[in-house]
């Protein structure tokens, strides 16, 4: 599954992106202030009605979210595909969309989003031989910091500089380089994946997990529960984004022990771990490519793509 930067199709100038709602319904507020981002930006959403589609905490039934998606990688004018929010749901789309791969494979296109849209990063890697961008969210977009901003622009139109993400703030927890496909995202709906037909392949990959809302110990769980079902024996590195919660007593925010993650984890020593990688449901959350060959490097701070 080696791939390269150049197998990325970024967007063109004004490029038709469609966005389509996977997941839970979204603040229409929200959504209209991340349309207006991109719009300034020089790139030109586009969306259905269907997408206002509300049933419960769901962005309408499963086999109508899945024509929505189905419809967005058929129309040969778009060429992405962005996520309306996260929240959950994507998870029922999988049966669905399972009987269309071959049709898929056709007509691939990038899928940009996070947090519950890992369920179809994850599904389109694996099944279909696609590349993803692990990025915010229309609904997400305003409350971005201005270099999140600038990365998501820039990696969606293929900027040069877009492929090499740092921050100074990263903590390398195990020094080393390693290079391999990257994975990952969202930590609970990655366990969330575990046991069925679309369980994702981990070996010789660099691994990048986030989390938000999830006190230790469920942390611990969730990483333990892949540990046990041996998804970090074989990784190539491990990428540790924002994993915050807030307790009520006293109401502060908090970050997850990245150490406690590493070593419920069980990886060796000898595999490279940066941990507050600027990526996650807060305002930092810098975009990157998924299911492409790309090099991590634990002292320099850095997840770099080869372009070209």
């Amino acid at each position: 599954m080696e791939q390269r930067v150049k197998e990325f199709r970024p967007v063109s100038f004004r490029g038709k992106i469609q966005v389509v709602a996977t997941s839970g319904p979204f603040d229409k507020q929200l959504f209209n202030a991340g349309l207006s981002f991109l719009k300034q930006n020089k790139l030109r959403p586009w969306y259905d009605t269907a997408a206002y589609a509300r049933t419960g905490y769901l962005a309408g039934a499963a086999d109508h979210r899945a024509a929505q998606l189905l419809k967005a990688f058929a129309d040969p004018e778009v060429e992405a595909i962005w996520a309306a929010r996260g929240g959950y749901g994507a998870l029922q789309l999988l049966p669905l969309l399972d009987k269309h791969i071959a049709e898929l494979k056709k007509t691939p296109k990038t899928l940009i989003g996070f947090s519950d849209v890992t369920i179809l990063h994850s599904f389109l890697i694996e099944k279909c031989g696609m590349v993803a961008i692990h990025g915010p969210n229309i609904t997400t977009l305003e409350q971005l910091d201005h270099h999140s901003k600038n990365q998501i622009t820039r990696l969606v139109q293929g900027k040069n500089e877009a492929f090499r993400i740092g921050d100074r703030h990263i903590r390398p927890l195990q020094p080393g380089t390693a290079k391999g496909v990257v994975k990952g995202g969202n930590l609970a709906t990655i366990a969330s994946l575990l046991g069925t037909p679309w369980e994702p392949d981990f070996d010789g990959c660099i691994v990048v997990i986030e989390e938000v809302g999830e006190v230790p110990y469920r942390v611990d769980r969730l990483v333990t529960q892949l540990k046990l079902a041996g998804k970090f024996a074989k990784i190539q590195g491990l990428i540790i984004g924002d994993c915050s919660y807030k307790e009520n007593h006293p109401p502060v925010e908090k970050q997850v022990d990245a150490r406690m993650i590493v070593e419920r984890s069980g990886i060796d020593a000898k595999i490279p771990v940066m941990s507050e990688f600027p990526v996650g449901h807060g305002t930092k959350n810098m975009a990157f490519l998924l299911g492409v060959s790309a090099t991590m490097d634990a002292e320099a701070k850095t997840l770099s793509y080869q372009v070209g």
